[in-house]
Protein backbone atom coordinates (compact mmCIF):
# COMPACT_ATOMS: atom_id res chain seq x y z
CA UNK A 1 0.00 0.00 0.00
CA UNK A 2 1.14 3.54 -0.71
CA UNK A 3 0.54 4.64 2.91
CA UNK A 4 3.00 2.14 4.38
CA UNK A 5 5.68 3.38 2.00
CA UNK A 6 4.86 7.00 2.75
CA UNK A 7 4.76 6.59 6.54
CA UNK A 8 6.64 3.35 7.27
CA UNK A 9 7.09 4.25 10.94
CA UNK A 10 3.36 4.29 11.59
CA UNK A 11 0.76 1.57 11.53
CA UNK A 12 -2.19 2.13 9.19
CA UNK A 13 -5.76 1.68 10.33
CA UNK A 14 -9.03 2.11 8.54
CA UNK A 15 -11.91 3.69 10.39
CA UNK A 16 -15.08 2.52 8.64
CA UNK A 17 -17.26 4.95 10.57
CA UNK A 18 -15.65 7.85 8.72
CA UNK A 19 -14.60 6.11 5.50
CA UNK A 20 -11.01 7.33 5.58
CA UNK A 21 -7.55 6.14 6.46
CA UNK A 22 -6.26 7.25 9.85
CA UNK A 23 -2.67 6.78 10.88
CA UNK A 24 -2.36 6.96 14.67
CA UNK A 25 0.75 8.27 16.36
CA UNK A 26 2.54 5.45 18.17
CA UNK A 27 2.35 5.54 21.96
CA UNK A 28 0.37 4.45 24.94
CA UNK A 29 -2.26 7.19 24.73
CA UNK A 30 -3.83 5.82 21.57
CA UNK A 31 -5.56 3.09 23.62
CA UNK A 32 -7.28 5.69 25.79
CA UNK A 33 -8.11 8.22 23.03
CA UNK A 34 -9.71 7.41 19.65
CA UNK A 35 -7.23 7.28 16.76
CA UNK A 36 -9.00 10.18 15.06
CA UNK A 37 -7.77 12.48 17.81
CA UNK A 38 -4.29 11.05 18.04
CA UNK A 39 -3.01 10.98 14.53
CA UNK A 40 -2.76 11.73 10.92
CA UNK A 41 -5.71 11.82 8.60
CA UNK A 42 -5.03 11.18 4.92
CA UNK A 43 -7.30 13.31 2.73
CA UNK A 44 -5.83 13.49 -0.74
CA UNK A 45 -7.74 15.51 -3.35
CA UNK A 46 -11.21 14.04 -3.84
CA UNK A 47 -11.12 11.87 -0.68
CA UNK A 48 -13.69 12.38 2.05
CA UNK A 49 -12.87 13.73 5.48
CA UNK A 50 -14.64 12.65 8.66
CA UNK A 51 -17.74 14.77 9.29
CA UNK A 52 -16.15 16.13 12.48
CA UNK A 53 -13.15 17.58 10.58
CA UNK A 54 -13.74 20.86 8.68
CA UNK A 55 -12.59 20.60 5.06
CA UNK A 56 -10.31 23.55 4.34
CA UNK A 57 -8.76 22.09 1.17
CA UNK A 58 -10.46 24.41 -1.36
CA UNK A 59 -10.07 27.54 0.80
CA UNK A 60 -6.36 27.00 1.54
CA UNK A 61 -5.08 26.64 -2.04
CA UNK A 62 -3.02 29.69 -2.94
CA UNK A 63 -1.41 31.06 -6.10
CA UNK A 64 2.02 29.47 -6.48
CA UNK A 65 1.45 26.96 -3.66
CA UNK A 66 0.13 23.45 -3.08
CA UNK A 67 -1.59 22.75 0.21
CA UNK A 68 0.28 19.94 1.98
CA UNK A 69 -1.57 19.71 5.27
CA UNK A 70 -3.06 21.50 8.24
CA UNK A 71 -3.16 20.74 11.91
CA UNK A 72 -5.35 21.54 14.88
CA UNK A 73 -3.93 22.16 18.35
CA UNK A 74 -5.49 23.10 21.62
CA UNK A 75 -4.09 25.85 23.80
CA UNK A 76 -5.40 27.77 26.80
CA UNK A 77 -7.42 30.10 24.59
CA UNK A 78 -8.94 27.39 22.38
CA UNK A 79 -8.31 25.49 19.16
CA UNK A 80 -5.68 26.83 16.76
CA UNK A 81 -5.06 25.75 13.16
CA UNK A 82 -1.85 25.91 11.10
CA UNK A 83 -1.57 25.33 7.33
CA UNK A 84 1.48 24.00 5.46
CA UNK A 85 2.31 24.48 1.76
CA UNK A 86 4.97 23.71 -0.85
CA UNK A 87 5.65 25.85 -3.90
CA UNK A 88 3.87 24.61 -7.02
CA UNK A 89 6.65 25.59 -9.43
CA UNK A 90 10.38 26.14 -9.36
CA UNK A 91 12.51 25.13 -6.38
CA UNK A 92 10.69 23.23 -3.66
CA UNK A 93 10.11 25.65 -0.79
CA UNK A 94 8.01 24.81 2.24
CA UNK A 95 5.96 27.35 4.18
CA UNK A 96 3.58 27.47 7.14
CA UNK A 97 0.93 29.87 8.35
CA UNK A 98 0.71 31.27 11.84
CA UNK A 99 -1.57 29.43 14.27
CA UNK A 100 -5.06 30.87 13.74
CA UNK A 101 -8.53 30.48 15.19
CA UNK A 102 -11.03 28.69 12.96
CA UNK A 103 -12.86 31.91 11.96
CA UNK A 104 -9.63 33.30 10.42
CA UNK A 105 -8.14 30.07 9.12
CA UNK A 106 -9.63 30.08 5.60
CA UNK A 107 -7.65 33.31 4.93
CA UNK A 108 -4.36 31.84 6.23
CA UNK A 109 -1.23 32.80 4.33
CA UNK A 110 2.35 31.64 4.75
CA UNK A 111 4.38 33.67 7.24
CA UNK A 112 7.40 31.45 7.84
CA UNK A 113 9.52 28.71 6.33
CA UNK A 114 8.65 25.14 7.16
CA UNK A 115 10.34 21.78 6.90
CA UNK A 116 7.64 19.52 5.41
CA UNK A 117 8.44 16.22 7.14
CA UNK A 118 8.58 18.02 10.50
CA UNK A 119 5.23 19.79 10.15
CA UNK A 120 2.90 19.07 13.02
CA UNK A 121 5.71 17.94 15.31
CA UNK A 122 6.00 19.70 18.63
CA UNK A 123 9.20 21.54 19.44
CA UNK A 124 10.54 22.98 22.68
CA UNK A 125 7.64 21.78 24.78
CA UNK A 126 4.86 23.00 22.48
CA UNK A 127 1.66 21.02 22.58
CA UNK A 128 1.48 18.44 19.79
CA UNK A 129 -1.41 18.54 17.34
CA UNK A 130 -4.76 17.01 18.13
CA UNK A 131 -4.68 15.84 14.52
CA UNK A 132 -3.01 16.69 11.24
CA UNK A 133 -4.73 16.33 7.87
CA UNK A 134 -2.33 15.35 5.09
CA UNK A 135 -3.48 16.37 1.63
CA UNK A 136 -0.27 15.65 -0.29
CA UNK A 137 1.97 13.38 1.81
CA UNK A 138 3.96 12.31 -1.24
CA UNK A 139 5.20 15.91 -1.58
CA UNK A 140 6.42 16.03 2.02
CA UNK A 141 8.84 13.18 2.27
CA UNK A 142 12.43 13.71 1.17
CA UNK A 143 13.05 12.24 -2.26
CA UNK A 144 14.07 13.35 -5.71
CA UNK A 145 10.66 12.25 -7.03
CA UNK A 146 8.82 15.22 -5.49
CA UNK A 147 9.54 17.46 -8.48
CA UNK A 148 7.95 14.95 -10.82
CA UNK A 149 4.99 14.40 -8.46
CA UNK A 150 3.96 18.06 -8.28
CA UNK A 151 2.49 18.18 -11.84
CA UNK A 152 0.43 15.05 -11.18
CA UNK A 153 -0.95 16.53 -7.94
CA UNK A 154 -1.73 19.83 -9.69
CA UNK A 155 -3.57 17.93 -12.43
CA UNK A 156 -5.80 16.34 -9.75
CA UNK A 157 -6.50 19.73 -8.17
CA UNK A 158 -7.42 21.28 -11.51
CA UNK A 159 -9.75 18.34 -12.27
CA UNK A 160 -11.55 19.13 -8.98
CA UNK A 161 -12.08 22.74 -10.11
CA UNK A 162 -9.30 24.48 -8.16
CA UNK A 163 -8.55 27.70 -10.06
CA UNK A 164 -5.38 29.15 -8.57
CA UNK A 165 -2.30 30.12 -10.58
CA UNK A 166 0.02 27.14 -10.09
CA UNK A 167 2.64 28.80 -12.33
CA UNK A 168 2.93 31.82 -10.04
CA UNK A 169 6.52 32.03 -8.70
CA UNK A 170 5.72 32.22 -4.97
CA UNK A 171 8.55 33.41 -2.75
CA UNK A 172 7.86 34.43 0.85
CA UNK A 173 10.31 37.34 0.87
CA UNK A 174 8.74 38.78 -2.29
CA UNK A 175 5.23 38.43 -0.85
CA UNK A 176 6.29 40.16 2.37
CA UNK A 177 7.71 43.09 0.37
CA UNK A 178 4.49 43.37 -1.67
CA UNK A 179 2.41 43.34 1.49
CA UNK A 180 4.59 46.00 3.12
CA UNK A 181 4.41 48.22 0.00
CA UNK A 182 0.63 47.80 -0.20
CA UNK A 183 0.34 48.76 3.47
CA UNK A 184 2.57 51.83 2.97
CA UNK A 185 0.62 52.90 -0.12
CA UNK A 186 -2.69 52.64 1.76
CA UNK A 187 -1.30 54.70 4.64
CA UNK A 188 0.06 57.35 2.26
CA UNK A 189 -3.16 57.66 0.25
Amino acid sequence: MQDKKTFPFMQNTFDERFGNKIIPFPGTLQKAVPALYMGLILARPGEKLPASIPDFRPQLQRDGLILLSWDKRFCKSGALYTAYWVTSSGILRYYASPALYIEDFAQAMPNRKSYAAEDGIDFYGEAGPDYIVHVAPELMMSSSQKLSQRPEHIKKLKALGIEVDFDYPYLLTTERKKKRLDHENKRGA
